[in-house]
C-alpha cells in the first residue's frame, strides 16, 4: 500500500483567520464604545443593545478561533497508521489502525449545499471530523480509509444538538 495524503484548503483557513481578526476587533471597538457612551449618555436601551451586539461577536471571535484549533490538520495515510499533522505547528500525531474504531460518512444540509462529512471514531471516544470542504482531495479519503482496514460503520444523518454541536450514531 502507498501512502496518501490529504489535501488541506488553506482559503478556509486564511478566511477563518480574517473572521476571527475581523469579529474581535468589532468585539474591542464595541466595548471602546460602550465605556464611552456609558459616561456620557443615560441611554439604556442602546447600552443593552450594544451589550447584546458585543456577546455576539465575542462569541463569533472564539467560534472562529475554535474551528481554526479543531481543524486545521492534514492527514497522512499509511499501512497500519494515520498521522494527523497540524496545520499551524506541524505537530505530527500517530493514530494506529487499532487506536481507531471505525469511521462514518455524514452529510449535513445547507440550503445551498449538502457538505459530506468523514468521522473517525477513536476508540479512546474521541471523534476527528473531516468536513468536505476542508479537503481537495475529499473523495479519495474513503477509499484509502477502507483500504487501510479501517472499518465503515456506515451512514449517519446529520442530527443538531445545539447551534454549533451534533449528536453522533456511532458513539
Amino acid at each position: 500500500m502507498n501512502q496518501f495524503k490529504t489535501r488541506y484548503n488553506y482559503l478556509i483557513l486564511v478566511a477563518r483567520f480574517i473572521f476571527t481578526i475581523f469579529f474581535g476587533a468589532l468585539s474591542i471597538i464595541m466595548i471602546y464604545v460602550l465605556i464611552k457612551d456609558s459616561k456620557s449618555n443615560n441611554y439604556l436601551s442602546e447600552f443593552f443593545f450594544g451589550i447584546v451586539f458585543n456577546i455576539i461577536m465575542i462569541y463569533l471571535t472564539y467560534h472562529f478561533a475554535i474551528l481554526i484549533i479543531k481543524q486545521s490538520y492534514n492527514f497522512k495515510i499509511e499501512e497500519n497508521s494515520i498521522f494527523k499533522i497540524s496545520i499551524l505547528s506541524g505537530r505530527k500525531e500517530l493514530l494506529k489502525t487499532n487506536q481507531i474504531k471505525g469511521f462514518s460518512i455524514s452529510e449535513y444540509p445547507i440550503k445551498i449545499w449538502n457538505f459530506k462529512s468523514i468521522i473517525l471514531y477513536l476508540a479512546n471516544g474521541k471523534k476527528i471530523e473531516l468536513p468536505q470542504f476542508l479537503y481537495f482531495n475529499f473523495n479519495k479519503i474513503e477509499n484509502e480509509l477502507i483500504e487501510n482496514s479501517i472499518t465503515k460503520l456506515g451512514h449517519e444523518k446529520h442530527k443538531w444538538k445545539s447551534f454549533d454541536s451534533r449528536y453522533y450514531e456511532y458513539e
